[in-house]
């Protein structure tokens, strides 16, 4: 199994921090606008639940307390298995002070689950993640700008099965890639048959990004770094020999569209 290179450090924390500053992180004048998107690399499941109560971006200049600006305080449940092939949930967005944000911070809550074969079982949170869940950025936000990041959640690797079905014990522990929006591309195309429903990784020495196609065959493997990458199609049919294809152009800004694929029978 290839491993994803590009691929943020999380660090949870041991200690409780006991609160936020209320007040404004001093920067440079003026305001521009933080938005945060989701989405999912596919996992083994029928569905993965996460409760985001909330969600905080870190001004780079304030200490590790203060400084931190609330971009959502609604809580919102997000079935991750729903943000694929180009769909995303805002999970946060906010008028922020400009200057350099160095972290974004999401507080994950009760309530969370994975539901297989029909079942749903609870996700255990790990106690570091009661004071927030820390991703390390590097923004710049400018006045009158709405700069847009993605965290792109991987369920299958974010979801440890600690007792397996038998004893119904599943541990959150996010593995998250975060995009800069404004920097990629994407690889769309059809596959035949569609009732193949293939697994669509899209993968070159830097990165390793994957998605499945829909039920009408289609799929949309996004938020990819301009270069050239091979695409590997994997039937969860196995009657159907896998597929690559490579030396596919990506640019930013662009989405190639490499056609339609027509899967082989074994």
């Amino acid at each position: 199994m290839r491993k994803i290179l590009v691929i943020i450090a999380l660090a949870f924390l041991a200690v409780l921090v006991t609160g936020c500053s209320k007040s404004s992180p001093t920067s440079s004048s003026g305001s521009g606008t933080l938005q945060i998107n989701m989405v999912d690399s596919p996992g083994n499941f029928d569905a993965v639940n996460i409760v985001i109560d909330s969600v905080q971006a870190h001004i780079a200049s304030s200490d590790t307390t203060s400084g931190w600006v609330t971009l959502s305080s609604t809580p919102g449940t997000y079935n991750l298995l729903e943000l694929v092939n180009g769909a995303n949930a805002v999970i946060g967005k906010a008028s922020v002070p400009t200057g350099q944000y160095s972290q974004i911070r999401l507080f994950v809550g009760s309530g969370s689950n994975v539901v297989i074969a029909g079942a749903s079982y609870p996700l255990s949170i790990p106690s570091g993640m009661q004071s927030g869940l820390k991703l390390n950025v590097d923004a710049t936000i400018q006045s009158n700008i709405t700069y847009v990041m993605t965290l792109d959640f991987n369920a299958n690797q974010s979801i440890i099965a600690a007792g397996g079905i038998v004893n119904s014990q599943f541990i959150l522990k996010p593995v998250i890639r975060v995009i800069t929006t404004p920097s990629n591309g994407a690889i769309e195309g059809t596959v035949v048959p569609a009732s193949a429903r293939p697994s669509v990784m899209a993968f070159n020495s830097s990165d390793t990004v994957s998605t499945v196609a829909d039920t009408s065959g289609h799929f949309v493997v996004g938020y990819l770094s301009s270069g050239s990458y091979s695409l590997e199609l994997t039937p969860s049919d196995t009657t159907y020999n896998d597929t690559t294809i490579t030396n596919v152009s990506v640019t930013d800004g662009k989405s190639t569209n490499v056609g339609t694929v027509t899967l082989s029978s074994k």
